[in-house]
């Protein structure tokens, strides 16, 4: 009995069914990483809208506090490294979904305030397919509230203007 000529079939064998092996669980984790990546700019235009509408328009601390920072802070969002303010787009709508232009003369005219995060760029990470592509836009609308008057004169996120 020989055992020379098959002394690396082992070898061979682990490398086809590793590197196979090693794909499919890369390609799992992305696309864990992904769903996150999804639902956190799901989640950033909903909290935009949100805020959006109890707060003064177009307050300065809106985005920031949507993708997840501190009011007064600046740079990327914490939560998702390449977040940023400019992927952010607020717009103030009439009662028939037009754009309200001049929002201070106009104020009364807003009747719903629209949330739009685009242009994001997600970057895969598995083995082999490493390749960028941009994820659709996500797009939140919600009616007006108080688009920050308060009958307390409180106003949003303290003294950040």
């Amino acid at each position: 009995m020989n055992i020379r000529p098959q002394s690396g079939l082992h070898t061979v064998e682990f490398a086809l069914v590793g590197a196979l092996f090693f794909v499919l669980l890369f390609a799992a984790i992305e696309f864990g990483r992904l769903m996150f990546v999804w639902n956190t700019l799901d989640e950033t235009s909903r909290r935009a809208a949100r805020v959006a509408v109890v707060c003064p328009v177009e307050h300065s601390a809106i985005r920031r506090v949507a993708m997840f920072a501190e009011p007064n802070s600046s740079g990327n969002s914490p939560v998702l490294r390449d977040l940023n303010e400019g992927l952010i787009s607020l717009q103030y709508l009439t009662a028939t979904g037009a754009v309200v232009a001049d929002t201070t003369a106009n104020f009364l005219d807003i009747a719903f305030v629209r949330s739009e995060v685009s242009g994001f760029q997600h970057q895969l990470i598995i083995p082999f397919f490493f390749q960028q592509f941009e994820l659709p836009p996500f797009i939140t609308v919600l009616p007006r509230e108080s688009l920050g008057v308060s009958p307390e004169g409180t106003g949003c996120f303290g003294s950040v203007s």
